[in-house]
């Protein structure tokens, strides 16, 4: 039989070196894209977070801002006067229902009994 010569090329090609270098490189390619792959889906995950971050505090900015437009009115300037300084507007009468002066009474009132009828007192009456 007569050997015929095989080009250059398809020797390189048909030969097992060949192959097992292509083998390798498609397995290195497809590790770098799974790492590719992997890092942009953390970094797409870390942009979701981000932006949920960004519209709660956007959010907190909104009531925050709308706390300070209520606290520049006059309404809540008037509101703090009647209740912090005990102001009232002109023609205006004020009534303290708060009872304060029932419980001094009622201290002092205890004060004159004896112990056993203050135990008493507090729980059947």
């Amino acid at each position: 039989m007569k050997q015929t010569k095989r080009p250059l090329r398809e020797a390189v090609y048909n030969s097992n070196i060949f192959i097992v270098i292509l083998a390798i490189a498609l397995l290195y390619s497809t590790i770098k894209v799974g790492k590719e792959l992997t890092r942009r889906w953390q970094i797409n995950r870390e942009i979701a977070n981000l932006s949920e971050e960004l519209s709660k505090a956007q959010g907190k900015k909104d009531q925050l801002q709308d706390l300070i437009d209520y606290l520049k009115t006059d309404k809540y300037v008037e509101e703090q006067a009647r209740l912090q300084l005990n102001l009232s507007k002109s023609g205006e009468k004020r009534v303290d229902l708060s009872g304060d002066n029932q419980v001094i009474a009622l201290a002092t009132e205890q004060e004159d009994l004896a112990n056993w009828q203050k135990w008493f007192n507090y729980f059947f009456k």
